[in-house]
């Protein structure tokens, strides 16, 4: 149980603090956090067996939980402090948080802390609850276009639409249900105007005296006409009013958490009743190319939904023999709580009723056995020193493994070049020459790295195959000083080069080499390169080879959704189902090359 939440940054400041359990002092819990805090400390800190301190650091922000009890569960304080993040980016509708955009929504944090605890007991977290209950509006500060200001970058999804929603006084993504409300309210307007008082039509006569004798060319009848509209839009107006505000106090999370379907309100309608069900499976490689040595081999996939349906639907998802056949998608699987997962084993079928909006189904990690081709794979990797000719070529070749009928939608190559820079006397001054059979290729300046850029290339099973060619000018010293003599006896001035200067660049970007390597690159005279000449050992990270591709329409694991059925009893609408597929590979599939 908590005793006390605080939001910290990163200079360990308090930006936000909750008093959960009435403690004597709110500031000294943080000032012994900040005596005990390292950056790489572990997230459970124990003082003086007095409290522990739980945190996590999201951003550039801490979330601090405080604990004065030895029988808490530190584990789910953990998992609710990370539950409590991805619920502020939710519902503020930004990807990244600051400390800015909190403190100017003070209001809504401190709301959102109050309805998920509960004196210290985890309630809910869960943002699609949380909208339709806190409608707070969100205070997204304004960007100055002259760059001046706050030096925080906010990425805002959807700001214009955000900001026209609140100035016409909508919720964002409900702005049918509003219309409806004010439907309403002119109809018990109508009958309340029917009930005037004596006193009313009295102030009326004598609002329209005042007017007559100012305007006498009007008509009487239409100056009351006038008067009476002005007074029932503001009525309208108050009305609303009134009514937002005694929903925001009369909240009902107590009532909806407390239900036997806890994750979904009741009362939902949509014009249009769609359901979109997206299978993403991120593939994991690492490959030592100069041992042939596989280290990874894995796929992690999630099941993304987008459900827009009315009423209380159940959905039933058949999901291909997987289920059967492969043991260890159950037991590496984590579905949401809408999700029975005692009937998952007996049936054939996912049956649930979904939340409303976007949520995630299910999470599943997958070990793919070590002989299975990687999606996208490196074949050869050359690197061709011609000394005689001073020319240093490497050459690279990749081909696919997966089904001819698809292709990839986006494919990118970050071929690290820091050991050859180091290995060999570069000549920068000469412009690197580049050949591929797709796409382009770029060079990297400030990171030493080359990137191939292609967009599609087609599946296979090792047919379809692209290379590349890169050809390094080495530094040649006797040319160099033949330049230099012809200089000095030349009357002419020296030719204008056009385009950029790598060499300039270069050492512009390299001039503080915080690992204290000397480049002897470009425009100085050096000895010619010596092969065994010793190199300073790199690390694994300037040694990979790093590819990003996306695949569309296929899986890795060959999961598959059979059918997706959608039933209402109730209301027993038309419904529109749409599943997609797409292989994405995670930022560590790469090749450690050299």
């Amino acid at each position: 149980m908590t005793s006390a939440l605080y939001v910290l940054s990163e200079n360990l400041e308090s930006l936000i603090c909750k008093n959960i359990k009435a403690l004597p002092s709110i500031e000294y819990p943080v000032q012994q956090f900040q005596k005990v805090y390292q950056s790489n400390q572990s997230p459970v800190i124990h003082y003086e067996n007095i409290m522990t301190f739980v945190h996590i650091r999201r951003d550039s922000l801490i979330f601090l939980a405080v604990v004065d009890r030895l029988d808490s569960f530190l584990m789910e304080i953990l998992t609710y402090l990370d539950q409590f993040y991805e619920l502020l980016k939710s519902y503020l509708d930004v990807k990244t948080l600051n400390r800015r955009l909190l403190l100017d929504n003070c209001t809504l944090v401190m709301e959102l802390i109050d309805e998920s605890l509960d004196y210290g007991v985890i309630q809910v977290t869960d943002s699609g609850i949380m909208r339709d209950y806190i409608r707070i509006k969100v205070n997204v500060p304004e960007l100055s276009t002259n760059g001046e200001g706050n030096s925080d970058n906010i990425e805002v999804c959807s700001c214009s639409s955000s900001s026209s929603e609140s100035e016409s006084g909508n919720e964002p993504g409900k702005p049918k249900q509003k219309k409806k409300h004010k439907h309403k309210h002119k109809h018990r307007h109508k009958h309340d105007t029917k009930k005037k008082t004596v006193q009313d039509t009295k102030k009326d006569i004598e609002d329209l005296t005042k007017n007559v004798v100012g305007t006498l060319s009007s008509d009487p009848l239409t100056l009351i006409d006038k008067n009476r509209k002005k007074k029932s839009k503001n009525d309208i107006e108050d009305m609303i009013e009134e009514e937002d505000a005694n929903n925001f106090m009369n909240s009902d999370i107590a009532k909806t958490t407390i239900m036997a379907v806890s994750w979904r309100t009741k009362g939902i309608h949509y014009a249009k009743n769609e359901f979109f069900l997206d299978v993403i499976e991120k593939v994991e490689y690492l490959m030592d190319f100069t041992s042939n040595v596989i280290r990874k081999n894995s796929i992690h996939g999630e099941i993304v939904c987008k459900s827009f349906l009315s009423g209380m639907p159940t959905l039933k998802v058949s999901i291909n023999k997987i289920l059967d056949q492969d043991k260890q998608f159950l037991t590496n699987c984590k579905f949401h709580q809408c999700v029975p997962t005692e009937d998952i084993e007996k049936a054939k079928e996912i049956e649930f009723i979904p939340p409303d909006g976007p949520f995630v189904l299910c999470k599943y990690d997958l070990k793919r056995h070590v002989r299975d081709e990687p999606m996208v794979k490196l074949t050869s990797f050359e690197i061709k020193p011609k000394f005689k000719k001073f020319k240093l070529k490497m050459y690279i070749t990749i081909e696919t493994h997966f089904k001819t009928t698809n292709s990839t939608s986006q494919l990118n190559l970050k071929i690290p070049i820091k050991h050859i820079l180091h290995d060999y006397t570069i000549d920068l001054s000469k412009n690197i020459k580049f050949k591929c059979d797709e796409g382009r290729i770029l060079f990297n300046v400030s990171d030493d790295f080359l990137l191939w850029e292609i967009d599609s290339m087609k599946g296979g099973h090792g047919e379809n195959k692209l290379s590349m060619g890169v050809e390094f000018a080495l530094f040649n010293k006797a040319e160099y000083a033949r330049e230099q003599e012809e200089l000095k006896n030349s009357m002419n001035p020296p030719p204008l080069r056009q385009g950029p200067k790598l060499e300039e660049l270069y050492r512009q970007v390299h001039e503080h080499d915080p690992e204290g390597h000397t480049n002897d690159l470009i425009m100085a005279p050096a000895p010619p390169p010596v092969i065994d000449q010793p190199v300073t050992k790199l690390e694994d990270k300037d040694r990979l080879l790093k590819l990003s591709f996306e695949i569309p329409y296929l899986t890795a694991s060959g999961l598959k959704i059979e059918y997706l059925k959608i039933e209402e009893p109730q209301l027993e609408y038309q419904s529109f189902p749409w599943v997609r597929y797409k292989i994405v590979s995670d930022p560590e599939y790469t090749y450690l090359i050299y």
